[in-house]
């Protein structure tokens, strides 16, 4: 190589080190702009609140569990999920039963409703070609959302 080819490729690297430097240093003390609050995503954590989102969580949690499930589908937006791939190869039906409904807390983001108990009883073809019937029970049922409030209402989008 030439002295002058050197001193091209070292002032090139020079030059890109001290760009991304400067990037960095740009970037590292530069000032987030909080994101703007979404009025529907607030709820101030009142007891009114609070009751009234348990009230309607209830009410969608017993809908989601109200009525016996065909085929393997559980429903979306209900904090469900059995792990029958396992030991069925097909499900014909699954009923469910709540012992204990998840307990709603509003948070800064939405809500978190958790500690619910809840049993699916599950029939269909068993991995094996035969009829079977399985029963599983969770302690840990929980599902998660967001808040809109407006005066004495409360709307819930659970996912």
């Amino acid at each position: 190589m030439t002295r002058r080819l050197t001193w091209t490729i070292g002032a090139g690297v020079a030059t890109l080190v001290i760009a991304g430097a400067a990037v960095w240093l740009w970037q590292s003390t530069s000032v987030p702009r909080p994101a703007p609050a979404s009025p529907a995503a607030t709820v101030a954590p009142t007891a009114d609140a609070q009751a009234l989102a348990q009230q309607q969580l209830d009410e969608h949690l017993e809908s989601c569990t109200a009525e016996e499930i065909t085929g393997g589908a559980v429903p979306e937006g209900c904090g469900i999920r059995i792990p029958w791939g396992t030991e069925f190869a097909a499900v014909a039906s699954v009923r469910f039963r709540i012992e204990r409904m998840p307990v709603l807390e509003l948070t800064d983001d939405g809500f978190i409703a958790d500690g619910g108990v809840l049993v699916a009883t599950v029939s269909g073809t068993g991995q094996d070609g035969a009829a079977r019937t399985e029963t599983y029970r969770t302690e840990s049922w929980s599902v998660r959302g967001n808040v809109a409030a407006d005066g004495d209402r409360v709307d819930l989008d659970v996912w």
